[in-house]
């Protein structure tokens, strides 16, 4: 190699540390970054391909593309340099990314949390209330609002496991106001301080559209346990076979907060019609609250004709998405046991008493699993809770046993 090719290396490598400042900054932030955040190491072919392009933008400035410089060694050296550069810039970013602490990442921004000066907020079940905040805004494409409805969601609150993240707690009430207020869109956004900004849109009919086309809705007596919402899947136990079909209403007697009722016996579109149009005599509500009612499920044609014929038919609730207290009725029920709702009568023996006090477990062999007054509900009961005239208890034990309570609890 000559002096004057030893030159042009030399003006090379500095042409090329020159241009390639820029470059290499990039290609260090993105390996740093990639690996950061994700855990994936960026290829480093494309990460030289890239810090060439970006060379040659700054590069033509300085007369890298000039084609006499190009077809030069100076040219030649300046390129390898910018690529070598470029290349040893991303793998000592991604060797800073994988060695740093990691206390943000994509992950965890997904699953962020609510912030930890809630916690005077989380009361004594780990739950969280989440309020709207703001106006309850509608959701493009469909009809606005009622005002009264809006009112109503304005007004609400509802609770959660403060463990949940920030993701889960907006797809819960997403689907808890659905649910609810028979909405046909709801968008929830939720952010560290527990406030919900809620865009929703009413439902354009009533319960012909929640009847799949080709379906009847079908009504039943039946003993429902808590929890049961539209959506859900229930079997109902015929003398002639089961049918299972999605639940479209369902009603506890004596209770006036819960969904949508339709009259003894009926079947909708059974004259013909592929879609029932009864309107709602209730306000909705999201579940039962337990005991003996009525239960609205979308059969065929065939099967609501064998639903009318009953009169009174078990049903067992399936489990659904995170509604995981379904499998625990499940699995009480395959051991023999039902559930049934129980009010404390004046005269009763009970009244004035404590759960521990009266041994009911020991006595009668039932398990008391709520109680629900007129202004408070308790759910799993410790034996220091008082029982009153007026309070409903959800128990749960054999059909005897079940029998033999209510007698002593009127």
């Amino acid at each position: 190699m000559t002096s004057a090719q030893v030159a042009d290396v030399l003006v090379g490598i500095y042409l090329g540390l020159l241009a390639g400042i820029f470059p290499a900054f990039i290609a260090f932030s993105i390996g740093f970054g990639f690996k950061y955040f994700t855990d994936v190491t960026m290829p480093g072919l494309g990460v030289v391909v890239l810090g060439g392009a970006l060379a040659g933008v700054s590069g033509g400035l300085m007369g890298l593309v000039d084609p006499q410089l190009a077809d030069s060694w100076t040219g030649i050296t300046a390129v390898l340099v910018i690529l070598m550069a470029c290349l040893w810039a991303h793998g000592q970013g991604d060797k800073l990314g994988a060695a740093t602490p990691r206390k943000l990442t994509l992950k965890s921004i997904r699953e962020s949390r609510l912030s930890a000066d809630l916690v005077e907020r989380v009361d004594s079940y780990g739950q969280i209330q989440i309020r709207p905040v703001g106006e309850i805004l509608d959701v493009e494409g469909y009809p606005p609002l009622p005002d009264s409805l809006r009112e109503t969601l304005h007004e609400g609150s509802w609770k959660f496991p403060a463990s949940l993240s920030l993701a889960e707690l907006e797809s819960r009430l997403e689907e808890r106001l659905l649910t609810e207020y028979e909405l046909a869109a709801v968008t929830v956004a939720i952010d560290e301080q527990g406030r919900a900004e809620v865009a929703a849109a009413p439902s354009a009919a009533g319960l012909s559209r929640r009847v799949p086309p080709g379906q009847r809705a079908v009504s039943i007596r039946t003993l429902l346990p808590s929890g049961v919402a539209r959506g859900d899947s229930v079997t109902i136990r015929l003398p002639d076979g089961p049918v299972t079909g999605p639940v479209v209403s369902a009603r506890t007697e004596g209770d006036d907060t819960v969904s949508t009722q339709e009259s003894p016996g009926e079947t909708a579109g059974m004259g013909g019609d592929e879609s029932a149009n009864v309107p709602p005599s209730t306000p909705p509500a999201p579940t039962t609250t337990g005991g003996e009612g009525r239960i609205t499920i979308a059969l065929s044609a065939e099967d609501a004709r064998r639903v009318i014929r009953a009169e009174f038919a078990p049903v067992i609730v399936h489990s659904r998405g995170k509604q995981r207290e379904y499998e625990a009725i499940g699995v009480l029920k395959a051991h023999g046991n039902r559930f049934r709702k129980v009010t404390i009568g004046a005269s009763s023996n009970l009244a004035g008493g404590t759960i521990g006090s009266e041994r009911i477990r020991d006595t009668y062999g039932v398990a008391v699993l709520a109680i629900r007054r007129s202004m408070e509900r308790i759910v799993a009961p410790d034996g220091d809770a008082e029982l009153t005239p007026g309070d409903a208890l959800i128990i749960v034990g054999r059909p005897s046993q079940l029998r033999a309570f209510e007698e002593v609890a009127q």
